[in-house]
């Protein structure tokens, strides 16, 4: 969703929300009955309270839903300075550096990488987020910051394994049924180089 579209969701938020407030304050203070037993009073606060404001919440539910998966969302947390500022450095070589600058994906590079793919890929990505969130504000972190369990290969293998650039190489060939395991990783070794800088956490301490 793009911020064109997210901006018209924000505006129809806005509307319902002054609409909803306007009901409830003319059925309670305006009208001036005993809004309990005037029929017409029932109906406006049903309105109000029972079909504008849950779709009120769904709508600004969902873009935040939406604005969690945006870089700057993940920069907005102090933590994260450091691998951001890598992300966007045009010079940098890291996996993710370079899948920003060339656009290889398009928008919201750090959530397209950081989610599985099916039917429960955003619900676990979103979990892990709220446990983000909760370290950073609430329970604390250890630094350096290390990536929780292996990283999924078919994160990568859903863009990059049906290209035949990809099938052409014999590595991916020779070792495909471990890649595919998640027994060998895409980073390190003789593979790919890392996705972020080892040190970007220090951004942390040396505020950058």
């Amino acid at each position: 969703m793009h911020g064109t579209e997210l901006g018209l969701i924000k505006s129809v938020i806005v509307v319902l929300s002054v609409a909803t407030i306007i009901l409830v304050v003319y059925s309670v203070f305006i009208r001036k009955k005993n809004f309990i037993e005037d029929t017409n009073s029932k109906w406006l606060l049903f309105i109000g309270f029972f079909l504008l404001s849950p779709l009120v919440y769904f709508l600004n539910y969902g873009k935040a839903l939406e604005q969690s998966k945006t870089v700057d969302f993940c920069n907005s947390c102090h933590v994260m300075n450091g691998y951001i500022e890598d992300l966007k450095n045009p010079d940098s070589e890291h996996i993710a550096a370079l899948h920003y600058h060339y656009r290889w994906i398009s928008d919201n590079q750090c959530y397209q990488c950081h989610s599985e793919y099916g039917l429960f890929g955003t619900f676990k990505a979103k979990m892990s987020g709220i446990g983000h969130i909760m370290s950073y504000y609430v329970v604390g972190y250890e630094t350096p910051l290390k990536l929780k369990g292996t990283y999924n290969n078919q994160i990568c293998l859903h863009c990059h394994g049906p290209v035949e650039e990809y099938q052409d190489v014999s590595e991916h060939e020779e070792y495909q049924q471990d890649i595919e395991l998640n027994k060998q990783s895409c980073f390190g070794a003789e593979c790919h180089v890392s996705p972020h800088p080892e040190d970007a956490w220090k951004g942390i301490d040396d505020g950058e």
